[in-house]
């Protein structure tokens, strides 16, 4: 399989999360993927998007996420970026210490370690990478 991209850009609308599954199960057609890759790429990307819609861009009608896709053979690197201000991804509170066990919200990005191979934020947090191995 030769390297190949696919872009797919989202509305800051929570209801643009449907399309993260067609654009997945894109990629693990070309990849050939089993059902636990393909589950981890679902939840991880579906994390990050949510985060560009929810924390990046707050929802603004104005602004878009661009998810982008590149893989080759034994590898998948994934990119989600918004048009928010950025953050610190250092500042993020540990879920799982126990003064934040029991808030509602701040998992996504230790789901996204958790669940995949490598983790990086670039662009002052605008964007955050995702690799995995297949």
């Amino acid at each position: 399989m030769a390297d190949q991209t696919l872009t797919l850009t989202l509305a800051s609308d929570l209801n643009e999360l449907d399309s993260t599954e067609t654009f997945v199960d894109k990629i693990a057609d070309q990849i050939g993927c089993d059902e636990e890759t393909r589950h981890h790429i679902m939840l991880v990307l579906t994390e990050a998007v949510t985060n560009a819609i929810v924390h990046g861009n707050k929802e603004h009608p104005d602004k878009s996420v661009t998810v982008k896709a590149h893989f080759s053979p034994g590898r998948v690197h994934l990119s989600v970026t918004d048009q928010g201000e950025g953050f610190d991804p250092q500042r993020i509170p540990h879920p799982l210490k126990e003064e934040n066990l029991l808030k509602s919200s701040g998992r996504g990005i230790w789901l996204m370690r958790e669940y995949a191979d490598g983790v990086h934020f670039t662009d002052s947090g605008r964007t955050v990478h995702l690799e995995f191995d297949v």
